[in-house]
């Protein structure tokens, strides 16, 4: 019996051998093309015409071609909640075979670490493919025609400040100015967007806006130029190369528990334009279209393609990006705890 089983052994060896050799290309094979003949949806968390759907639209334009299989891609703006509908569909609705993208709110994982109502994602199980650029800077600023000309006309009198869902920018900033700083501030909230809040800045149904400033400038540059645009305080931790006159919100800053929960606020335009798949994708498809997006960002095409539209490039990769949103659930809890008595919703 033994003696049999003995001259058995190497033949069993062999084929075995044999048929991993064979199935693992057969296996990444099936993988590559999982993708051909696709289409794939990105979840543009904001709506049509600010600077989150310009970078889902200019991801849309050039991911396809990286990715084995040539799918074609298409984006889905799902605003509302300040981003938290689209994560929550990202994470518990869209499917997990690969072909939903979710071009997420940068203050994702803020909403969660502060206990924000209705998130019902965790932001530590996403599937993070990559990031196009920093969030950048954002900036409050007024139109010439309402007299706020500076930070300091923040404490004169009323002013509406236009927002969108409780974990945007344009909500969560100037709810710590009113609760942290003491700012004369009322939030309109409910708009879908920066467009909607410009054009109502413009309009005159709100005396205060929030935008990046990279958008900013690349949309109303004109207005920046003519003065009808007055730039009143920088979410940064330094003042921006372009923008040396205008005070940072750090520098308005008197105590120490101020700097401390600005700097929290501040730390998701670290995270800033990313894109991921929801949990549980299969870990072959994830690689397939991390690897696709690392040599997108390095391709010409693309880069010409944001210059065009006065987008910057400042890419990180996937296991980047999951580190960032790590380092968010790793800050004190005492600075967190003063943020959540801040933005209590």
């Amino acid at each position: 019996m033994h003696s049999r089983f003995a001259k058995a052994s190497p033949a069993l060896f062999v084929a075995a051998t044999v048929a991993a050799f064979i199935s693992a290309p057969a296996q990444a094979q099936s993988q590559e093309h999982f993708y051909k003949g696709k289409t794939i949806r990105i979840i543009c968390a904001l709506g049509i015409g600010g600077d989150y759907d310009a970078y889902a639209r200019l991801l849309s334009r050039n991911l396809g071609k990286h990715i084995p299989g040539n799918p074609s891609i298409i984006v889905e703006n799902m605003p509302g909640a300040g981003g938290v509908i689209a994560a929550n569909h990202v994470f518990r609705v869209a499917a997990k075979d690969g072909t939903v993208i979710g071009a997420l709110h940068q203050n994702t994982s803020l909403a969660q670490l502060t206990s924000t109502q209705n998130v019902e994602y965790d932001a530590k199980r996403f599937n993070w493919i990559g990031r196009l650029s920093s969030g950048g800077l954002d900036v409050h600023h007024t139109w010439h025609t309402k007299g706020i000309k500076s930070y300091d006309d923040l404490f004169v009198r009323e002013v509406v400040a236009g927002g969108g869902g409780a974990t945007s920018s344009s909500v969560i900033m100037p709810s710590a100015l009113i609760k942290l700083m003491g700012a004369k501030v009322k939030i309109l909230s409910g708009y879908k967007g920066t467009g909607e809040t410009d054009l109502a800045l413009e309009r005159g149904e709100i005396d205060l806006a929030l935008q990046n400033w990279e958008n900013l400038r690349r949309t109303r540059a004109e207005d920046l130029r003519d003065k009808k645009i007055n730039l009143i305080v920088q979410y940064g931790m330094e003042r921006h190369r372009e923008l040396p006159d205008v005070p940072t919100i750090i520098e308005k800053s008197q105590t120490e528990d101020q700097r401390q929960v600005w700097t929290l606020l501040l730390r998701p335009s670290m995270i800033g334009y990313t894109y991921t798949f929801g949990p549980d994708v299969p870990r072959e498809r994830l690689e397939i279209v991390r690897n696709a997006f690392m040599a997108m960002v390095e391709d010409r095409d693309i880069r010409a393609d944001a210059e065009k539209i006065r987008l910057d490039i400042d890419a990180l990769s996937g296991q980047q990006v999951t580190q960032l949103v790590e380092e968010m659930f790793a800050m004190k809890q005492s600075s967190v705890d003063l943020a959540k008595s801040i933005l209590v919703r």
